[in-house]
């Protein structure tokens, strides 16, 4: 069968690609077009099938992908200074010297208070700008249903079996989340860090990717890592249990102190990215630098420290989620409604945790499985959605992104 231009075959293929190019824009309007869009459904009252809209949405599209070039477009989400604070390492600088701080002066039942309230405010309503935006449209739903619809349900079975047989299925479903949370927060991490040469106009190639991702995978391993060199080793019942199922493995402080000069020794992969960038023409921007620096000092610093490792790295990881997700679905809108959103994602985030927590103790009882069981189910379920409904490797997502 021939396929060349000109012949059946070959209109028939024309007509498929530019239907696929009129199907992206509608996705891109009706899902991820940025929330000032009059046409935008999730969140607006905006017409949904008119063809007119799908023809004047495909065109932004191709003109804001044609016009971003380096140096035309502003790589910063929120601001330079916000993006090094939300983004980057700031945020954690600030709430770690405030901790050593307390710390110091013999006020650790406040330094602990102040960060279970700060827990309060990020942790639980990161998990629910997640679940706000998978379940506040339909047409998301559709998009993704197996990890929206179908995922609970195989997850909610797999609790029930842990609290049934806590050793065949619970020890290895608790150690799941505990290895992938770090993975996860990379995955964040790398995503976050590819954003800015993307809103640059000079998006990264696959190999210039893998150089940014060496030291985020790095230090997941030193956390990996730092699981079996701490006393504390614990952030929650699911990391003790998991723990347990090494018994006295106990990693020397002189392999940690190893791995942690090696992770540091592999920021030497982007310090290559950005002289091969320079000398291209293509600066890389300084936020990619401030992500990455800051994720290593969750994990270099909480590998050495069970205050940090148990309560403060998921604190900075949720934060930093939030400020990004925050933006995305408020950009362009009044005071008044991020401050709305933000209200709703915490009530909805003291919904999910403490409120899953208090219900799976309701049902099952006290007791490290139970609470193990219900935090793997929530952080697992957000894992496997997070990873759909903001993949970059989708087109139609990076296009939301776009400067």
């Amino acid at each position: 069968m021939c396929d060349e231009v000109g012949t059946p075959t070959g209109r028939a293929t024309k007509t498929h690609q530019k239907a696929r190019e009129i199907v992206d824009a509608d996705y891109n309007r009706r899902i991820l077009a940025p929330p000032d869009s009059p046409s935008k459904v999730v969140g607006g009252n905006g017409p949904s099938d008119s063809t007119t809209n799908v023809a004047s949405a495909a065109t932004n599209v191709g003109a804001t992908t044609t016009a971003a070039t380096p140096g035309q477009a502003s790589a910063f989400v929120l601001g330079a200074k916000a993006d090094w604070f939300w983004l980057g390492p700031g945020f954690a600088l600030a709430t770690m010297a405030t901790m050593g701080i307390l710390f110091a002066a013999h006020h650790a039942e406040t330094a602990t208070s102040l960060a279970f309230a700060l827990t309060l405010m990020f942790v639980g309503p990161h998990y629910a700008a997640t679940y706000r935006r998978a379940f506040s449209s339909v047409d998301i739903l559709r998009a993704h249903p197996i990890v929206t619809i179908v995922v609970p349900i195989i997850l909610l079975g797999v609790v029930l079996a842990s609290l049934r047989w806590p050793r065949v299925v619970g020890a290895p479903f608790f150690a799941t989340y505990v290895l992938w949370s770090g993975y996860h927060y990379s995955g964040q991490s790398l995503g976050l860090a590819l954003l800015f040469p993307l809103r640059q106009g000079a998006r990264l190639s696959p190999a210039e990717k893998r150089l940014v991702a060496i030291p985020l995978y790095s230090s997941w391993v030193l956390s990996i890592a730092g699981l079996f060199a701490l006393d504390e080793t614990a952030r929650n019942p699911a990391y003790v249990l998991t723990r347990q199922l090494f018994g006295d493995v106990h990693l020397p402080r002189a392999a940690l102190a190893l791995g942690t000069i090696l992770v540091a020794a592999s920021l030497a992969s982007v310090a290559i990215l950005a002289k091969q960038r320079r000398r291209s023409g293509r600066p890389l921007p300084h936020a990619v630098w401030a992500v990455v620096i800051g994720q290593l000092i969750w994990f270099c610093a909480g590998a050495w420290n069970p205050f940090l490792n148990i309560v403060l790295v998921p604190l900075f990881h949720s934060a930093q989620y939030l400020a990004l997700t925050g933006w995305h679905q408020t950009r362009g809108r009044s005071v008044t409604h991020f401050t709305g959103y933000f209200v709703t994602v915490l009530l909805l985030g003291l919904v999910v945790n403490p409120g899953l927590m208090w219900l799976g103790r309701s049902f099952a009882g006290e007791g490290p499985v139970v609470a193990a069981a219900v935090l793997s189910f929530i952080n697992l379920h957000h894992f496997l959605m997070d990873g759909r409904i903001w993949r970059l490797r989708d087109r139609r997502v990076a296009a939301s992104f776009g400067a």
